[in-house]
């Protein structure tokens, strides 16, 4: 366990917890205890909307395996140089924190704390999921890193706490980002540009649509930067091309014969990100 402190708050009434003999707890006698794996679930039972939300232990596998593979690594980079060229401006600021609402199975918030680490920046890093699966697999991983269960709607962090949010591909509650990041704090979104793993789409519908991206501006916030990321992928193996399909939602919604055929078949995709930084006004 790194021995930073991360800035959770108790689910049920908000206030800071701490962690005191493997049990996280709060000035209410709010108990959680620490899973063996090193992280702690926070999500509440009403906050659930299943029995086992978020990504199964097939769809966290697949991701894994996938972008350890570096498929995705220019975005990982990416987000990596907005975060270090942020808080290299934050002299004044020792309690520096970044905070990945949606941290899946850990690869992108561990590349941002190697990268400034790196560059020696001081910083704690926190992330959480809904999947239990995912979160479990990211603590073990990347164990000098803080991870809970819990809703990106619901974030288990104390206000005004985090320098930078880190939102891939995740909903979350425009109003919980605001609240989290101090002043001046920034967040990072990655959503789908227009012709995001287009060939992969073709493959498996017959008029597919392009990605519609978002035009409205997130209160509270100002549009700093904007940008578009786009490089194509080899899928050398049947592997590679079943891990990408699983990451998607298109899994849950092709027929079974045309992702057989697109496992079998498909050769190269285009990614195409739309990477925004707002700042907190």
């Amino acid at each position: 366990m790194n021995s930073d402190i991360p800035f959770w708050s108790c689910p049920t009434c908000q206030s800071l917890i701490t962690l005191n003999n493997k049990v996280w707890c709060c000035e209410n006698n709010h108990s959680f205890d620490l899973a063996k794996e090193g992280y702690v679930n926070l999500l509440l039972a009403h906050q659930k909307n299943s029995k086992e939300p978020g990504d199964n232990k097939a769809m966290v596998n697949a991701r894994r395996a996938f972008l350890e593979q570096g498929h995705y690594q220019p975005l990982a980079e990416t987000i990596s140089q907005i975060f270090i060229q942020h808080v290299s401006t934050l002299e004044n600021d020792s309690n520096k924190a970044f905070f990945d609402a949606g941290c899946g199975e850990g690869f992108y918030l561990n590349t941002v704390s190697q990268r400034a680490k790196s560059a020696q920046i001081d910083c704690v890093y926190s992330g959480i999921d809904i999947s239990k699966n995912a979160v479990l697999k990211a603590a073990k991983k990347y164990p000098q890193n803080h991870f809970a269960v819990a809703s990106t709607y619901h974030l288990p962090v104390q206000s005004t706490s985090q320098n930078a949010v880190l939102q891939i591909f995740a909903p979350s509650s425009e109003l919980e980002i605001h609240r989290v990041l101090k002043e001046q704090g920034i967040w990072i979104t990655v959503n789908p540009a227009a012709n995001h793993l287009h060939q992969l789409k073709k493959a498996l519908y017959d008029n597919p649509e392009q990605h519609k991206e978002s035009q409205s501006l997130p209160i509270g916030f100002t549009l700093v930067e904007q940008q578009k990321l786009s490089f194509g992928l080899s899928l050398k193996t049947k592997a590679d091309r079943e891990h990408l399909l699983m990451m998607t939602p298109y899994y849950w919604t092709a027929t079974e014969d045309k992702k057989l055929a697109l496992i079998d078949n498909l050769q190269q995709v285009t990614t195409d990100f739309d990477i925004r930084l707002y700042q907190k006004i």
